[in-house]
């Protein structure tokens, strides 16, 4: 099947115009859509696929635990994550890549044209929003992180599900005995067109680390936010950013996308991870000690809440798929 592809690639390559079985994707599709001007890739599919998943659990905690009051102020909020998460996740990456900005390999406007997303920087965008959130709206700040927690693991399956069709946050390459490598043959994809020298070699399937990982944490607070009502308020936020801490800390050993950024030999993101996962614990402790608890579930409220709240969920996870999944003419730039 491999050699067939590749024969296929060389006579697309020579002009004849044939379509390479390739260019459908190693797993699935990776443009949908291309126009004169734009492409759509399946990434931004994926992505709003889980946002609109991940708000409903969200909204509806929201609701069922009657978190924010205003109708209007929770539309505020989730049209602040569909604007802001997306800047945010951009500019951590623009900022990793500076010094080829610095070093002239990049001029500024291929620099700021670079299409490159990264999880940090939403997760941290996110925290901001929330915050800032809280403050301006009296709402409790813990209340708002827990109706979080119960969404976002199961939007980053859907993410990394993106991930694994767009070829990007691909592991190191592994043995070609292992069983579990997974390999790219199609050129579009992000692990080719960054190091076409990974054609066909087996890397280590950190997305698939991450889907199952995600799955698992979303079950856990599920489980907890459904069954343990008198949970103190901040348990289900501590336990998710103790939980992907530690997911994440472990699986950046197995990485191999660039750029990877060390200090003190750990990479950057092995050190947010370390910091979200003392962020965890010390937030475990306070709400242990400062036990203020849960108010009990309203299933009824949760879910008009959730319906008054389902046209504005659409246009935010809209907002997010395209934001995520379109690029220029060329993919990887606007």
């Amino acid at each position: 099947m491999n050699e067939r592809v590749e024969i296929l690639d060389q006579i697309a390559d020579a002009g004849m115009g044939v379509k390479t079985l390739s260019r459908k994707g190693d797993y699935g599709p990776v443009v949908l859509v291309q126009g004169q001007s734009f492409t759509f890739v399946s990434f931004g599919l994926l992505t709003g696929i889980g946002a609109i998943l991940g708000l409903i659990n969200i909204w509806f905690y929201l609701g069922a635990h009657e978190v924010i009051a205003s109708t209007s102020q929770a539309n505020q909020l989730a049209l602040a994550f569909a604007l802001g998460i997306p800047v945010s996740s951009y500019l951590v990456t623009r900022l990793l890549d500076l010094k080829t900005l610095i070093s002239g390999e990049k001029t500024f406007i291929e620099y700021i044209r670079t299409v490159s997303f990264g999880l940090w920087g939403g997760l941290v965008g996110g925290l901001l929003i929330l915050s800032s959130f809280a403050l301006l709206t009296q709402t409790s700040l813990l209340a708002l992180l827990d109706a979080f927690a119960v969404g976002v693991p199961l939007a980053q399956v859907f993410g990394r599900l993106g991930c694994l069709n767009y070829g990007c946050c691909h592991g190191k390459e592994c043995q070609s005995s292992s069983r579990f490598g997974i390999r790219y043959h199609n050129n579009q994809s992000k692990a080719l067109r960054y190091d076409p020298g990974l054609k066909g070699k087996r890397l280590y399937p950190t997305q698939v680390y991450s889907i199952i990982a995600n799955a698992t944490i979303y079950t856990i607070i599920l489980i907890l936010a459904l069954t343990w009502e008198t949970r103190p308020l901040g348990t289900l936020a501590a336990v998710y950013m103790t939980l992907y801490g530690l997911k994440r800390f472990n699986v950046e050993f197995f990485r191999g996308e660039f750029p990877r950024v060390y200090f003190m030999g750990l990479t950057v993101w092995q050190w947010f991870s370390l910091a979200f996962i003392i962020l965890g614990l010390s937030t475990l402790a306070f709400v242990f000690s400062n036990g203020i608890p849960t108010s009990l579930i309203n299933f009824g409220i949760g879910l008009e809440s959730l319906k008054s709240a389902l046209g504005i969920l659409v246009l935010a996870s809209t907002i997010l798929a395209l934001a995520f999944g379109t690029h220029g003419r060329k993919i990887g730039k606007w």
